[in-house]
């Protein structure tokens, strides 16, 4: 019995090891799984990342007692446009911040800035533009954005994308800033970055924002992002957008 025993016991081994070796090979010639292929019309599509509901916005005008009732239009502003701005970019798994502080003084160079869930607000600004809340649309994208530090983190494509949230999706009925082809450039920011991406975004992908988002998030963006996206490097798409005039006939 204990010879008939290990007979069958090194005869199911053996018979384990070929199938192991038989799986294997398979394994080995079998073609690597392929990604699904994209829906060709997604890219007429701006996608739109899980809604969320706004986080708690505070306001402290103490210091400018005089911005009080600009800084309750700037709470409802931040309220309604934080969740919209919000879907736009990839935040899908992204944590909100819980509150959002709004504080307004009566020094500070820059008219607004944002940063650890604030909005620093500048007093006398709001006083000599007081139709400028569309400001509040920017800084607050920044803090959606809140995108981690690497080598090569292009500084001019997160203003331009926080400026193309609030100049085409915020107030797009604003006149458009003028493009000058023998001065400007992608990388000058703000406003030109801003109309860039529009033009990129109507023309190749709808979702080239929330794209280019994503790759700041994780650490990846590389101007070749802009290859993968259109099929063109940013100097061709650039000249795409704002072509320089011909040179002057010397006849």
């Amino acid at each position: 019995m204990m010879i008939f025993r290990r007979s069958v016991l090194i005869a199911l081994t053996v018979t384990m090891g070929i199938f192991a070796l038989g799986q294997a090979a398979q394994a080995q010639n079998t073609p690597p799984a392929t990604p699904p292929a994209e829906n060709p019309l997604s890219k007429y599509v701006y996608p739109l990342a899980p809604a969320i509901s706004s986080p708690k916005v505070t306001i402290d005008y103490s210091d400018y007692p005089q911005g009080e009732e600009w800084a309750k239009e700037a709470k409802v502003v931040v309220e309604q446009w934080f969740p919209a701005v919000w879907q736009m970019l990839a935040t899908e798994g992204v944590t909100p911040p819980e509150t959002i502080r709004l504080v307004f003084v009566k020094e500070q160079k820059a008219p607004a800035q944002a940063g650890g869930g604030q909005i620093s607000v500048s007093g006398p600004w709001i006083t000599q533009h007081p139709e400028d809340l569309g400001m509040m649309v920017h800084e607050l994208t920044h803090l959606v954005q809140k995108y981690p530090g690497f080598p090569g983190k292009p500084g001019w494509l997160v203003e331009g994308i926080a400026d193309y949230t609030r100049w085409w999706r915020y107030e797009p009925e604003t006149p458009r800033q003028k493009i000058d082809p023998l001065k400007n450039k992608y990388t000058d920011s703000y406003r030109v970055t801003a109309a860039f991406l529009a033009f990129l975004s109507n023309k190749y992908d709808k979702g080239i924002v929330p794209k280019l988002d994503k790759t700041l998030r994780d650490k990846t963006y590389t101007d070749a992002v802009f290859v993968q996206i259109t099929g063109k490097d940013l100097d061709t798409l650039w000249n795409e957008f704002a072509p320089k005039p011909p040179p002057a006939s010397t006849n």
